[in-house]
């Protein structure tokens, strides 16, 4: 009697151990889903917000909004407005100088883009004498001696003037500035393109003035 007692009493005790191991594994379970759950909605948390940071600041290839993208529409009325020939016009003409462009706004870095001047839909002898083709910044004047900036900006269809620079318009203390080779210029649109010029035009406070130039 005391044996089958005792029997009982093991197998009783190996139910319970059994069915506490088994409640034990599912709580191991549970905690490894949770755990698994909380690291993906965190690691996703972190991926959206290097993708934050990266598109923000003052990044060197930054593009406000589409302001100073290449504008392909209107570029032939434009080119005609600003009296610049196309390379049709200028294919006998051997004069070809390379100045060089670098834009800022509120102190971050604008890409000047590649192929201002020469749309992918027209011949390309139709591309105007004032483009570029790559976003280094250099400006192609090809037949065009005497040209001037502001018909390399018209070309590239965004606005400039001493008071105004693509969409931001001088108000308070923030203005468009230019230096030319490091130092102030007033000239603006009037200023007479040459080869290996250093040009930096900024809208900004003064205290945004881009390094490298002088007053």
């Amino acid at each position: 009697m005391t044996s089958r007692t005792e029997g009982k009493e093991r197998r009783r005790e190996e139910r319970v151990e059994r069915r506490q191991a088994a409640e034990g594994s599912g709580r191991r379970r549970m905690w490894g889903y949770g755990l698994a759950a909380v690291l993906a909605v965190l690691l996703i948390a972190g991926f959206v917000v290097a993708i934050a940071g990266g598109s923000g600041g003052s990044s060197s290839s930054a593009d406000v909004g589409g302001a100073f993208g290449t504008h392909y529409e209107g570029l032939g009325e434009r080119e005609a407005a600003a009296k610049v020939p196309t390379m049709m016009d200028t294919m006998s003409s051997s004069y070809h100088v390379h100045p060089h462009i670098t834009v800022y706004v509120d102190g971050g870095q604008v890409a000047v883009p590649a192929d201002i001047g020469i749309d992918p839909a027209r011949p390309s002898m139709e591309m105007a004498g004032l483009h570029t083709h790559d976003p280094s910044g250099t400006i192609h004047d090809e037949g065009m001696p005497g040209s001037r900036l502001g018909q390399f900006f018209a070309v590239w269809g965004v606005p400039f003037s001493n008071r105004r620079l693509g969409p931001y318009r001088a108000s308070g203390p923030k203005a468009v500035r230019m230096w030319v080779d490091g130092k102030p210029s007033n000239a603006f649109g009037d200023l007479h393109l040459e080869d290996a010029q250093q040009i930096v035009v900024a809208f900004g406070t003064p205290a945004q003035v881009p390094g490298g130039v002088t007053g």
